[in-house]
């Protein structure tokens, strides 16, 4: 049988298929490790949505659950099922998942995302914490908490960092403990009614 490929053509052939391999491995990795991040990333902030309940004092409230509650999309997945159950102030967990403020308005913790950017959840920090009267407001929306929200997640180097809105925390009534206040950065707000 007669080769249609020279022996360079064949070593050139087999480099090339090795190349190709190389490639695709590199991008399954990549992948792989963007999304292992990512988990990461959102495993830290549903930690800070539980651990905000021993360093922040909730105004009176006579609901017999504590109310942690997603606005628009979830991206936490699972990741905050094991706080179902769990007490807070001597009242039981409850998860909920909203589309819209006015649906939330029985929540202690109310996490707002909005990475579709639908124009009915295109709302600046303040407004959110005025419809959500006695609900801790919190958001990975960039100047979330500069622009009225309570609390901000913002990534630096990789890392959850929070940004506090003090006013707008004590103006709904609540208190933050000096050791919240220490490991965050705290910024001025828009004010709200």
């Amino acid at each position: 049988m007669v080769s249609v490929f020279s022996t360079d053509d064949a070593l050139l052939l087999r480099r090339a298929i090795e190349l190709v391999k190389w490639v695709i491995l590199c991008c399954c990795v990549s992948q792989s490790s963007q999304a292992d991040e990512l988990n990461l990333e959102y495993k830290v902030k549903a930690a800070y949505l539980y651990n905000f309940t021993k360093f922040i004092t909730w105004p009176e409230k006579t609901s017999p659950t504590f109310n942690i509650c997603i606005l628009g999309h979830d991206p936490f997945g699972s990741l905050l099922s094991p706080l179902e159950g769990k007490t807070v102030q001597d009242k039981p967990i409850r998860l909920f998942k909203f589309d819209t403020p006015k649906q939330a308005k029985d929540c202690d913790i109310a996490y707002f995302d909005n990475p579709e950017q639908r124009a009915d959840l295109a709302l600046p920090g303040v407004l959110l914490v005025g419809s959500l009267k006695k609900s801790l407001t919190v958001s990975s929306e960039p100047f979330f908490a500069e622009s009225g929200g309570m609390i901000g997640f913002a990534l630096d180097d990789g890392k959850v960092k929070l940004h506090l809105n003090l006013k707008a925390l004590k103006q709904s009534g609540f208190n933050v403990s000096a050791k919240l206040i220490e490991v965050a950065t705290l910024v001025e707000g828009t004010e709200h009614e």
